[in-house]
């Protein structure tokens, strides 16, 4: 189904309009007939582009997957964009017209902060006479100073996140833009989220992983990794009893069934234990060193230490007290629990059902 021209172009200047409506300023503003004007191609653009699907992120941050004429898009609006990716992952392409229109109208793109009602009046809004001949619409360009910022990358075929979800490519590109985040992250742990939005399972719940990239608060970003290792622990008690009675009824399925037909539930802090006793080395030694520092000793389970830690941030009681970790310890605590969720995700290599 195509998309209409005419609605597009007149919700875009009604935006305009309402917004100098609401400002301070006194002006009237004759109800003429404007266009953004568009060539052929561009209006094919227009009419043809499909959202495939739409990711809000942030108040002022959202992504979305696009495709026209069989190619794949990624689409990022309201981040101003300063990093060059490699040409296998995604390609920046100019936008057009069509593409600016569309897009504007689809996504609900909002005019950006603290535009100039002035600006918008004297080059968009001006008077246009009836029967003027030399009015054709206006540029694009100059309607997109008054939007939110818009990408657009084509993503190539042997891209890895060709038909990959809107989620992993949206986390990849944050992951690359370390300087609008309101956590410092650092550079090792940055790196590890790039890794496993590229390379991580396909059973991942990458949604967890990209609002812990954008939290505004150390330890709600922990418990949405927390949260991808808590989905694996019932998997992770069933896959050996499987084994041991040859059942080929998919973990995932079997764990769903056993949970809603018996209300059984695998005991959290001892699954924990068992799960990080047998995590890789490297993710040990990094949650013993934060417990140096809590603790002052790195003895004990480490699986009882993270348990602790996730349940000093959900349970609001007299007897439970917050940890207190400053922003290196808790971005050691993150990077330790993203290699815990690589590991056990390819490991158990689950597929979505499995």
């Amino acid at each position: 189904m195509s998309r209409n021209m005419i609605e597009a172009n007149k919700y875009i200047f009604d935006l305009l309009i309402k917004y100098v409506k609401k400002s301070d300023i006194s002006t009237s503003i004759e109800e003429n007939k404007r266009y953004i004007k568009t060539d052929c191609r561009e209006k094919e653009w227009l009419k043809q582009l499909k959202i495939v699907e739409n990711q809000p992120i942030l108040p002022k941050l959202k992504t979305a997957s696009i495709k026209f004429d069989k190619i794949e898009y990624f689409v990022v609006v309201g981040w101003d964009d300063s990093v060059d990716f490699e040409e296998e992952i995604i390609n920046p392409i100019s936008l057009n017209a069509g593409l600016f229109t569309a897009l504007i109208f689809d996504l609900q793109v909002s005019i950006r902060r603290k535009v100039s009602a002035y600006e918008i009046v004297e080059k968009i809004l001006y008077p246009i006479e009836v029967g003027e001949s030399t009015y054709s619409g206006h540029d694009f360009n100059e309607i997109s100073d008054f939007f939110e910022p818009i990408y657009i990358y084509e993503i190539p075929e042997e891209s890895p996140f060709k038909d990959k979800g809107i989620q992993r490519i949206s986390g990849f590109y944050i992951s690359k833009n370390i300087h609008q985040l309101a956590l410092p992250f650092s550079n090792d742990t940055m790196k590890i989220f790039g890794k496993i939005f590229i390379e991580g399972s396909e059973s991942i719940p990458y949604e967890n992983l990209l609002l812990s990239l954008t939290s505004v608060s150390w330890k709600y970003s922990f418990l949405d990794v927390y949260r991808c290792i808590e989905r694996i622990f019932s998997i992770f008690q069933l896959d050996e009893l499987c084994q041991n009675l040859s059942i080929s009824i998919p973990l995932v399925k079997l764990s769903a069934e056993i949970e809603n037909s018996l209300g059984w539930k695998p005991n959290e802090e001892d699954t924990l234990n068992k799960i990080l006793d047998d995590s890789p080395e490297e993710t040990i030694e990094i949650f013993k060193e934060v417990k140096q520092v809590i603790d002052n000793t790195s003895k004990g389970k480490v699986g009882t230490f993270f348990y602790k830690i996730r349940n000093s941030i959900v349970h609001y009681r007299p007897a439970t007290q917050e940890s207190k970790l400053d922003y290196e310890n808790w971005d050691k605590l993150i990077r330790g629990s993203l290699l815990v969720i690589m590991y056990w995700y390819e490991r158990y290599n689950l597929e979505p059902g499995k």
